[in-house]
């Protein structure tokens, strides 16, 4: 499927190409048809408003309905997709009480767990972490935001799994889905990808000093950045998002910063 121009503002009426080679039809296709639209919602190659073609999908991906609209319920409880009776299935706009919803589970959870993962850093942890950081400065000099945000996830999945366990990750996933939307809208902007990799850079060397503290201000400090990214969307695309008062922001940033 192709990469979609995040910066630019997608038509409600153009929707992506899946293809067949997209699924592999020797393994479940629940989970590849979820992550397949996931990814287009989160990218914003769906955007809010979009109509699910189930029909298509389901021709270009040759596939029954049941995988797909299983996946869909998987999004609704996401609550990246709005099903409404006798209209259709349809993307969610990104409401900003999820993101925040995100970003509080997120504070709450890699803050401590990148302080274990300082604590339990290993010769194998760190070199996976070196590869990764690696791919992530080849993307981002690239400019190639698809894989710079797959490597930045891959990063926080990282240490999620090294420093507690893959259940820790797959709950900051399973809660930051709107929050994803705005950090893929924001990638495009004039020295994201820098001030992101540099980030990333004082996380990895806290980590790597063994430096408990020092990790996990690090992490705040990175994490911190969505609110910033927050308010910006929110002036720049407000057509993307579900209407909310600005108070709701201000108290949820006083609250966590």
């Amino acid at each position: 499927m192709p990469r979609p121009r995040l910066g630019a503002k997608a038509p409600v009426d153009t929707a992506p190409h899946f293809s067949v080679s997209d699924i592999n039809q020797s393994m479940p296709k629940t989970a590849q048809v979820y992550d397949l639209v996931r990814g287009a919602i989160v990218s914003l190659a769906m955007p809010p408003g979009m109509v699910i073609n189930e029909k298509k999908i389901c021709e270009e991906l040759q596939i029954s309905r049941t995988p797909l609209r299983e996946a869909i319920l998987q999004l609704h409880a996401e609550n990246l997709v709005e099903v409404r009776p006798n209209a259709g299935t349809f993307v969610a706009p990104i409401d900003l009480r999820y993101v925040l919803e995100g970003q509080l589970v997120r504070d709450a959870l890699e803050m401590k767990v990148v302080r274990f993962a300082a604590r339990r850093a290993d010769k194998a942890f760190l070199a996976r972490l070196d590869l990764n950081m690696h791919q992530q400065r080849t993307w981002a000099a690239e400019r190639d935001y698809d894989q710079f945000y797959a490597q930045d996830e891959a990063m926080h999945q990282l240490i999620c799994e090294h420093g507690a366990s893959p259940r820790i990750w797959r709950l900051v996933t399973g809660a930051k889905a709107q929050l994803d939307r705005v950090r893929r809208l924001q990638m495009p902007e004039p020295n994201h990808l820098t001030i992101v990799l540099a980030e990333h850079e004082g996380i990895v060397g806290a980590i790597r000093a063994g430096d408990e503290n020092a990790a996990a201000q690090a992490m705040k400090v990175h994490l911190d950045r969505a609110f910033l990214t927050i308010r910006h969307l929110m002036a720049e695309r407000s057509e993307l998002f579900a209407p909310q008062a600005a108070p709701l922001l201000d108290e949820f940033e006083r609250f966590t910063l």
